[in-house]
């Protein structure tokens, strides 16, 4: 199943300069989903790309069928603050113990291809976007999943130090599950584009276009 990351890369970028043209709310969860969809539509055809927003199927958030199979993506949207990424993941209230949650993390880890995750950096005078492209283990090692490296806390439950990025089960968000991952987490090859987008063209596509209208 061949899948062009590179020429990926290289559309979706435009499309986060255009998005951006075109609003001063920053790229996150839906409209990052959207972005991926009319860059697969591009690439592969409208009748081989499913997305529904209204959709609640667990990890997949887009389909693309590529020679025949049907590639899983998991979109992810978070901010990046500090040289880390803030990402949320599933809500675990169905689950009442630890070990089931992390099973449920461990099992829903199988059902799509890769992650990818746009992660918004703003600054005073640009907001910076990176997109990645990791699989699902990179998310769910071995030890995220091992009960025996999380512990309780006043809010939840949170992993143990000493691993390669922070994760915490949060009560008070319906037991939803949030990343704390460092941008040096990723390997070279799952750093796929990098965009800064300064603030003042934010939105001035909007303005532009009614311009073009109207006088």
């Amino acid at each position: 199943m061949k899948f062009d990351q590179v020429k990926f890369a290289r559309i979706v970028k435009e499309l986060i300069k255009f998005k951006s043209g075109s609003t001063k709310v920053p790229i996150r969860a839906e409209s990052w989903e959207e972005l991926i969809w009319a860059t697969l539509v591009f690439m592969f055809g409208e009748d081989k790309v499913e997305w529904n927003p209204q959709s609640h199927e667990k990890s997949v958030d887009i389909k693309a069928q590529i020679n025949g199979k049907v590639l899983k993506i998991s979109a992810k949207a978070g901010e990046i603050k500090k040289g880390e990424i803030a990402v949320s993941s599933y809500r675990l209230t169905t689950f009442n113990k630890l070990n089931e949650q992390l099973e449920f993390i461990k099992n829903q880890h199988r059902n799509f291809d890769f992650y990818l995750i746009c992660a918004r950096e703003i600054n005073f005078k640009s907001i910076t976007y990176r997109v990645f492209k990791t699989e699902p283990k990179r998310l769910a090692p071995e030890w995220l999943t091992d009960k025996n490296n999380w512990q309780r806390t006043k809010s939840g439950y949170g992993l143990k130090d000493g691993f390669s990025f922070q994760a915490q089960i949060v009560f008070k968000m319906s037991n939803q599950l949030w990343y704390q991952i460092p941008i040096v987490y990723f390997k070279p090859q799952e750093k796929l584009a990098t965009v800064s987008i300064p603030r003042e063209l934010l939105g001035k596509g909007l303005i532009e276009f009614l311009k073009s209208k109207f006088t």
